[in-house]
């Protein structure tokens, strides 16, 4: 088996558990209090802790064997979830625990994503990198968000512990395919001894100075809030708008996953014929338009078409995003840029989390939805602004 395959099967494997966490852990918090702001506040446990590593950790992603990274940071969440498992069954779990399972997960879970991105370029070569990039964005797609979320449902309403066992079982697995990589991924040293602290700035300045990163890192960001605004609450809304019960919600999620399976699809297709550019906007426009629906809309089978509407725009979006940076990123400052990226787009993420639970208390469940919306149109015009910077990943013959 390739490399690229064992990346594949270790990134699946974790992908299950996350798909069984997004709807598990919601529902047992939802069992322990019904406040908006505690439930959104989950949110904001888990986004916060990796917006305070998230630069230290491209600095380990670009100095440490990459390999060795995805291992401990499977391993240790398979630890997390065993711990929390053993909560659950001694009727000891309570909102604070899960605050506290969140923050960590949080922190393992970017350095795994960093380190998974930046091994991808040295597993596959450049050519390749929109096809893998699709692939594992698509499995990551079907199984997070299509098979976990019904899972998670099914296990929970069969036992409130079933789900984080599950999840123990599939990090540990993740780690086995990571353990069997065979190539060689550490980087050369650096020819000068740098501090931490230089080297987190090196990757900054690089990422600001170059104007096609640096746009993409900012609509990152605006799509992270977009993003968060209605999703740190939509257990919620789920429950209050549409009616639905536990089984119901991971089922609503597990439908929209359908979208991502298409923009899985079309993603390279779309980039050959359009180029990065075109393709960039026309996601994020689609993306406004779902939330948008969905905020003069409650029916159930047209807020699950919009959520795979969403959901397609999201995975075309990152496709472009990612491979964009990978294409033009050093090998040994991918750690780093990558970090900058994250760092803004978790920073996004939080301060959607936060408005979102405002605005839910105050403006209702489906106002939030339209303001998401003018996120993603914003982004649009950033990137249309910056349309000149795309030159250099366009193919001459596609632009």
């Amino acid at each position: 088996m390739s490399d690229y395959r064992k990346i594949w099967t270790g990134n699946a494997s974790s992908n299950l558990a996350d798909g069984v966490t997004f709807v598990a852990l919601p529902l047992l918090a939802v069992t322990l209090t019904q406040d908006p702001l505690e439930i959104s506040a989950l949110s904001v446990a888990y986004t916060v802790p990796r917006l305070l590593s998230v630069l230290g950790i491209g600095v380990l992603v670009d100095r440490v064997d990459r390999r060795r990274l995805l291992q401990a940071a499977s391993f240790s969440r398979g630890v997390l979830f065993a711990a929390l498992t053993m909560l659950v069954v001694s009727g000891h779990v309570s909102m604070v625990a899960l605050y506290v399972v969140y923050a960590l997960m949080g922190v393992v879970e970017t350095l795994a994503d960093s380190a998974a991105v930046a091994i991808l370029p040295q597993a596959v070569p450049a050519a390749g990198l929109d096809r893998a990039n699709s692939q594992i964005t698509g499995t990551q797609v079907v199984i997070d968000e299509f098979v976990g979320p019904p899972l998670g449902g099914f296990l929970f309403g069969l036992a409130a512990f079933a789900p984080s066992l599950l999840n123990a079982v599939a990090f540990t697995l993740a780690g086995l395919a990571y353990l069997s990589l065979r190539g060689h991924y550490t980087l050369p040293p650096p020819q000068e001894h740098r501090r931490f602290t230089q080297q987190i700035s090196d990757g900054t300045r690089w990422a600001w100075r170059h104007e096609l990163v640096r746009t993409l890192v900012i609509v990152g960001g605006l799509a992270c809030v977009g993003y968060m605004i209605p999703f740190s609450y939509l257990v919620l809304y789920a429950k209050e708008v549409l009616g639905l019960r536990p089984e119901g919600y991971g089922l609503l999620l597990s439908v929209s996953a359908v979208g991502g399976l298409l923009g899985s699809l079309v993603a390279a297709p779309l980039r050959r014929r359009l180029g990065y550019c075109t393709t960039t906007i026309g996601a994020l426009l689609v993306g406004a338009a779902s939330f948008a629906v969905i905020a003069v809309v409650d029916q159930v089978w047209v807020v699950g078409l919009a959520l795979a509407t969403y959901i397609a725009h999201s995975v075309v979006w990152n496709v472009m995003a990612v491979t964009v940076r990978q294409k033009i990123t050093p090998t040994d400052m991918m750690g780093r840029v990558g970090a900058v990226g994250r760092f803004v787009g978790i920073a996004g993420l939080a301060a959607g989390a936060a408005l979102g639970g405002l605005l839910a208390r105050y403006l209702g469940y489906t106002a939030p939805f339209a303001v998401a919306a003018g996120f993603f149109v914003l982004g649009a015009v950033l990137v249309a602004g910056a349309r000149r910077s795309f030159a250099v990943v366009e193919d001459p013959q596609e632009s």
